[in-house]
């Protein structure tokens, strides 16, 4: 049997909440990760994992007055930063989301501030790039989802969605320009902001509460929703009556976050406030049977929990797949360890194979 293939790790040395791989540079598997500490500046550090040596290095950190809990790079343009997170001004804390651009060692950020603040936001969840509309983001808080274009500094709001009173998160349909999905509370919703309606609803999508919500990139009209129930579950939007597949067993609380792998949708990453994270195979809901093989040979190759990583000792609260590579993927807990790790050469030569 091959051994394991060696992790990379990299400390930050403040709290830490976010990871988001970094586009646009073929062959390098960077990662940025933001800190979110009360007493002190917070910064956020561009590193390089590096596939010979496992080592991570750090390229590029830069100062930022705001704790930072999401980081969302621009599909168009891989200099260009969204983040969102708190500031601390005059004794009190408000929701800040900033634009920073990095042009080599110069950085830049500029505060977004709203056009309109007769209706300031909440504790911010989500804050993404629309792919289909240049300049224009969503942002989910604790109580909506809306659209900004974003000018001279300023957010022009387009559509406000009031999508229920414990919004989790959002996700944009990658198949469908107009469509989002959301979780809040136990549901998870679907909406058509053409009309700013609901489009489906499922009630009970977990035990207790939903916590993330992600789209099959390959198929359509899929979701997974991760829950405070330790469980992932696979749904069919058009067909919410019963639950494609739920996989357990790698966590024992809540999972805060997963990702599907968006070359090969069979894998799915997952992390928890029980410090693990997780890769699953899910062969039964992908877009493609498992090594391109049909019939009793793909059934024979069963869902579940491909290996559990236990290198984080505190809440792991984020994690994400390489944007240059479908093997790679990094995971950062609140003590502010980064940990970057392989799928098992096992695993990946039986989808290639």
């Amino acid at each position: 049997m091959a051994a394991p293939l060696r992790a990379g790790v990299w400390l930050c040395r403040q709290p830490s909440r976010v990871v988001a791989a970094v586009p646009g540079d073929p062959g390098r598997h960077r990662f940025m990760v933001g800190t979110c500490d009360l007493q002190d500046k917070n910064g956020i550090h561009v590193v390089e994992f590096s596939e010979e040596t496992a080592e991570v290095s750090c390229k590029q950190s830069f100062e930022i007055e705001d704790e930072v809990w999401l980081i969302s790079p621009s599909p168009s343009d891989s200099q260009t930063v969204l983040t969102s997170g708190l500031c601390h001004s005059g004794g009190k804390s408000s929701p800040s989301l900033r634009l920073i651009r990095t042009d080599g060692s110069q950085v830049s950020q500029q505060p977004l501030a709203l056009s309109d603040e007769d209706n300031p936001l909440s504790a911010v969840k989500t804050a993404l790039w629309d792919p289909h509309q240049e300049g224009c983001i969503v942002v989910a808080d604790a109580e909506a989802v809306q659209t900004f274009n974003i000018g001279a500094g300023k957010l022009s709001r387009q559509v406000t969605l009031h999508v229920g009173q414990r919004c989790m998160g959002a996700c944009l349909d990658p198949h469908h320009r107009q469509q989002l999905s959301t979780v809040d509370d136990g549901h998870l919703k679907t909406w058509d902001l053409r009309t700013s309606r609901l489009a489906f609803r499922k009630d009970g999508v977990h035990l207790f509460g939903a916590k993330d919500v992600d789209y099959n990139p390959n198929v359509p009209y899929q979701v997974l929703t991760t829950g405070e129930d330790a469980c992932l579950r696979f749904w069919d939007l058009r067909q919410l009556s019963t639950c494609l597949r739920s996989l357990s067993g790698g966590h024992h609380h809540w999972v805060v976050k997963a990702r599907f792998n968006a070359h090969h949708d069979q894998l799915v990453l997952s992390c928890g406030t029980d410090s693990m994270l997780c890769l699953w195979r899910a062969t039964s809901v992908a877009s493609a049977p498992l090594g391109g093989k049909r019939g009793e040979e793909a059934a024979r190759a069963s869902d579940g929990l491909v290996r559990k990583y236990e290198e984080h000792e505190d809440s792991c609260y984020s994690c994400c797949w390489s944007a240059s590579d479908a093997w790679v993927f990094a995971s950062v807990s609140f003590d502010g360890k980064l940990v970057v790790n392989r799928v098992p050469d096992e695993e990946k030569y039986r989808i290639l194979m």
